[in-house]
């Protein structure tokens, strides 16, 4: 009886074992991150480093068409830049995290200042725009890089943070010019 034996060597980390399927690592180092962002000084920082680094980028403005976006880039992991003029990335981020489909999801803010934000983004949440562009390239690296059991978790812990750190959109509350008016007759 002839067994068959795989020799030890390059075969074993050239893969990674993504939710329930394996993906060469090399195939997830080829596709593109997708970048939704408006901001043009964090984008061409983003842009010098990854073409330093071999990484292909793409952009998209608006969040609201990201579904095709999604289909036809194939991104290998998504950076949201939640300060976007309208509400619509906080939409997009939890629509995009109720999604088990959906590639692994950075969450850029720079609201650093502010109480809740700065826990989000020690806790690993939320990540700080200012940091340098290399960094946030590692981050997505290592997101690809870690098991699906990992990713869940992480998925989970932004979604909630997502809800709770949402911006409301309650409409003010109108009051009558006469509001008092009555109660002292």
């Amino acid at each position: 009886m002839t067994t068959l034996t795989l020799p030890p060597g390059p075969g074993y980390p050239l893969f990674l074992l993504h939710d329930d399927f394996v993906v060469p690592r090399a195939c997830q180092q080829e596709r593109p991150l997708l970048v939704l962002s408006d901001d043009e000084t964090f984008w061409q920082s983003l842009l010098t480093a990854a073409s330093n680094g071999g990484r292909k980028l793409v952009r998209e403005h608006a969040p609201i068409g990201v579904p095709r976006i999604l289909h036809l880039a194939k991104p290998a992991v998504v950076l949201l830049d939640l300060d976007l003029p309208s509400a619509a990335a906080w939409d997009a981020a939890d629509s995009f995290l109720q999604d088990a489909t959906c590639p692994p999801l950075l969450l850029l803010t720079s609201r650093s200042d502010q109480a809740d934000f700065k826990t989000a983004i020690q806790a690993g949440s939320l990540i700080d725009k200012s940091e340098c562009p290399a960094r946030l390239l590692e981050l997505a690296d290592a997101k690809l890089e870690s098991p699906g059991s990992v990713h869940r978790q992480q998925t989970a812990m932004q979604r909630s943070v997502i809800r709770w750190l949402k911006p409301c959109n309650w409409s003010a509350q109108v009051l009558p010019l006469r509001r008092f008016w009555g109660i002292n007759e």
